[in-house]
């Protein structure tokens, strides 16, 4: 028969697991996610890139938040990770980014200029990083954007993230970011190796 201090313990042991448990906020959600992608296919040429994100809304009173997002690091999209994949080497802004796959965030330096912050997905995930929260990642490539203030005829509610591919050119093209009347844009090159 346990005794009297055993009986506490166990007590003392299962009230602390439903404290725990209770701490614990669950979001559950179906999402949709939308997708941008370019393929590169030929007799002697494969290639893919994509990038998947949730749509957060644009609101009115963002308008003016522009100055104070200087100096910090943000989440880009909705609801988990934006993610962004590629079997080729993909150079964007000027950065070469290996093949692989990437969570992505965002940063604004003190001058007001963004880039796109990118993290190996795989060393994010077993770290337990997420983007909402205290967001203390750390980027394993900083793309430089250029940002557009009240550019779009056409402004959008919804954040889109787009690879456009150029008309003439399909090794080259763009990585978008429309929100409201804003857009963030960088150059993309696709370097694809001929398959042998």
């Amino acid at each position: 028969m346990p005794t009297p201090l055993i009986r506490a313990a166990t007590a003392l042991i299962c009230l602390a697991a439903v404290t725990l448990a209770q701490g614990v906020q669950v979001y559950h959600f179906d999402g949709p996610r939308r997708a941008s992608n370019i393929v590169l296919f030929g007799a002697d040429t494969a290639a893919g890139v994509t990038v998947v994100h949730g749509q957060p809304d644009w609101k009115p009173e963002y308008e003016g938040m522009l100055g104070a997002l200087k100096g910090k690091k943000l989440r880009l999209g909705k609801d988990l990770w934006t993610t962004f994949m590629t079997s080729a080497p993909v150079e964007l802004g000027g950065v070469e980014v290996a093949p692989g796959c990437y969570c992505v965030g965002m940063l604004c330096d003190k001058d007001g200029r963004f880039s796109l912050a990118l993290m190996d997905a795989t060393a994010t995930m077993k770290q337990g990083l997420m983007p909402f929260g205290p967001q203390t990642w750390k980027p394993g490539y900083l793309v430089p954007l250029t940002l557009t203030k009240d550019g779009l005829t056409d402004p959008a509610s919804k954040m889109v993230i787009q690879l456009l591919a150029d008309a003439e050119d399909k090794m080259r093209g763009t990585f978008a970011i429309h929100w409201g009347p804003h857009a963030l844009t960088a150059p993309m090159k696709i370097h694809v190796a001929r398959r042998k």
